[in-house]
């Protein structure tokens, strides 16, 4: 039975591996997301927003996205079949900092009282540690706590810093979090430069 089992579990896995689908970063890195995803930046969010999507809730989103978009270069990832408004977002910055397992909690808790001043939410840190991937950055965290910017909402977040960029790659969701959360995790244990 427990080989079975065992084979049955390997077997599902192989089969998610392959129903991969293959991203480019504006960052020039490489990715996969499971097949369904959508990658959103300045130059296809206009046509992704006349596209055929009725859904007021999508169309919402795709707004805020707008908005992001003019104030920051951002990469957005929607499985509108999964969920209209979960969503995974990309985000580079220059830095050089160090972060490691003395330090996680201090920026995490940084980090959320920046989050509350702007999203007007106090919320609490559900998790916060350093993160084993990708395996080639200088160091890496997972933090999650409910969203300041929206109730009902879950953010969880892998921040890493790799030749002198920080790499935040943030997971919104308000159904299917562990999904999301897996999806996340598999996504920065995928990048290749």
């Amino acid at each position: 039975m427990h080989k079975l089992l065992i084979i049955i579990l390997i077997s599902l896995s192989y089969l998610n591996i392959l129903k991969a689908e293959n991203f480019t970063s504006i960052e020039n890195f490489s990715f996969e997301l499971p097949d369904g995803y959508e990658l959103f930046n300045k130059s296809n969010l206009f046509e992704i927003y006349d596209h055929t999507y009725k859904d007021p809730l999508i169309k919402r989103q795709i707004k805020l996205a707008e908005e992001y978009l003019k104030k920051q270069k951002v990469e957005l990832l929607y499985n509108f079949s999964s969920h209209p408004s979960n969503n995974i977002n990309i985000l580079v910055f220059k830095a050089n900092y160090k972060v490691n397992s003395k330090t996680v909690k201090k920026q995490c808790k940084k980090i959320l009282k920046i989050e509350k001043k702007v999203g007007k939410r106090k919320v609490k840190l559900n998790e916060c540690r350093m993160h084993d991937q990708p395996t080639f950055a200088d160091w890496s965290m997972y933090r999650e706590n409910e969203s300041s910017f929206i109730e009902g909402a879950t953010t969880q977040q892998i921040i890493f810093l790799y030749k002198r960029k920080e790499y935040v790659i943030t997971s919104a969701c308000w159904q299917k979090c562990d999904e999301m959360k897996s999806d996340l995790l598999n996504l920065v244990k995928s990048i290749k430069f």
